[in-house]
């Protein structure tokens, strides 16, 4: 576990570290090392005995430490003295800007960044454009008393992955960012990557354990496929395999085998519509074209439990925690909107806690299942998925009968829900907890790499 100290610098034109004296003789230690950076330095016990880290300015300058780093911590391999971390935070879209860098996104990224420094390590946004391959450099972004800064640092130890959207990730700069840091300068890197909805629903369906919360759930194969589904079932869900914020999502109603139907769905002025059509294959011609129906997601409609009439569903974050250990991050209930086929915000739909739907008892007991149930796939899914993951954003339903159903899981789970007066603690979990994990991340991969670069 990383222990954090007070940085103070001392006056010294000779590069030196100050390392509190408790922890004892380090004679094998001749180096002193911030992110990617190294270089010779003297090793020693602070020789007042304080509890601080005392660095000389050369040091500081030449490992380019920032000037706010009120606390670092400190982890040892061999002949080195690791300062940091040093966490980037991955994105795009940055601007030169003191107050707003990135757009909408800048509250949410600045209290990630004093999560980081309240921590106690260093934390910075960066681009794919803002990297210097020659030099080994990185045009970071920093936040610092309400401010917005830029500074070369060293490559990070750890990089959080926090792409806005699909499109960003695929760009050329973006891709060679992700590949060259963490193949030829083995960065861990955590977060990797959007998912695919019916990849996700493929990897899970072979597992035993996870295949009790699945709902039936295909690839768009054929309009006679589609409509053995909806007469099977009575009635099921058309989503788009890449779609997000429930866009695009279409609630298909048989009213017995084989006849009309009718379609649910959001038009694109935000209105609740209902269409009965003569057959399934005028109403996918109709809502979807023959283009649309090749990234089309087909799923059972379950039954949801309801509160004043209304459908409820749930968001359940879950979080690698700084032992690397899965730990529920935030629960919110989400209630529909009168007509709406989905519980989003944007759609009409509430944002509840437990509590408020359920009161203390049930509460309790909602909160017991969902849990277990997103605790149980955040562990199988990490198995079967590439690269580090840290982080999900499970779209549960529970029906009638109090069985829990997977709707979705979001690799980068969005935050409209802590909108709610509520669920802003949990909020405050949702961003402390991957810190943690990145500062585990970091002294794992100097001290046991075999580990994580398997």
């Amino acid at each position: 576990m990383v222990k954090f100290y007070p940085v103070e610098t001392i006056e010294h034109d000779k590069p030196i570290v100050y390392y509190p004296s408790r922890l004892g003789p380090m004679p094998s230690v001749r180096k002193a090392a911030f992110g990617s950076a190294s270089m010779d330095a003297a090793i020693l016990p602070h020789p007042d005995g304080e509890e601080s880290l005392g660095i000389s300015k050369p040091v500081i300058e030449e490992l380019r430490i920032p000037e706010n780093a009120g606390k670092l911590g400190i982890f040892s391999n061999e002949d080195t003295l690791f300062l940091g971390p040093l966490i980037g935070i991955f994105t795009s879209g940055l601007i030169e800007s003191s107050q707003n860098p990135a757009g909408d996104r800048t509250n949410s990224f600045s209290k990630l960044l004093e999560t980081c420094s309240s921590s106690g390590a260093s934390g910075f946004l960066f681009t794919g454009q803002a990297i210097d391959w020659e030099k080994n450099l990185i045009k970071g972004y920093f936040f610092n008393e309400g401010h917005w800064e830029t500074g070369l640092v060293p490559f990070p130890n750890v990089v959080y992955d926090r792409m806005p959207t699909r499109r960003s990730e695929t760009r050329p700069e973006s891709k060679l960012a992700k590949e060259r840091l963490q193949q030829d300068y083995l960065i861990p890197w955590f977060n990797p990557g959007f998912f695919n909805k019916m990849d996700i629903f493929e990897r899970l369906k072979d597992s035993q354990e996870a295949q009790k919360y699945l709902p039936e759930t295909h690839l768009f194969a054929s309009i006679a496929e589609t409509r053995r589904l909806l007469d099977k079932h009575g009635s099921i869900y058309l989503k788009p395999i890449h779609g997000t914020l429930g866009l695009g999502i279409r609630q298909v109603i048989a009213e017995f085998p084989g006849s009309t139907c009718y379609c649910r769905f959001r038009d694109q002025n935000g209105k609740n519509k209902l269409l009965k059509f003569s057959s399934l294959h005028a109403l996918t011609s109709k809502m979807f074209g023959k283009r649309g129906l090749k990234n089309l997601l087909i799923q059972q409609r379950i039954l949801l439990l309801k509160v004043d009439g209304r459908p409820v569903d749930f968001r359940v974050h879950t979080n690698k925690d700084g032992n690397g250990k899965w730990q529920v991050s935030a629960i919110a209930g989400k209630q529909a909107g009168f007509g709406s086929i989905t519980t989003h915000v944007r759609n009409g739909g509430d944002v509840h806690t437990l509590k408020e739907l359920f009161g203390e008892k049930g509460a309790a007991e909602y909160e017991r299942k969902l849990t277990r149930a997103a605790l149980e796939l955040s562990e199988i899914l990490e198995e079967r998925l590439d690269g580090i993951t840290a982080e999900f954003g499970f779209d549960f339903g529970i029906d009638r009968d109090g069985i829990v159903w997977l709707f979705e899981v979001n690799s980068k789970p969005g935050r409209s829900i802590f909108h709610h007066r509520g669920m802003r603690k949990y909020e405050y979990l949702t961003r402390k907890l991957p810190i943690d994990f990145a500062i585990h991340l970091a002294e794992k991969s100097v001290k046991a790499p075999e580990e994580i670069f398997r």
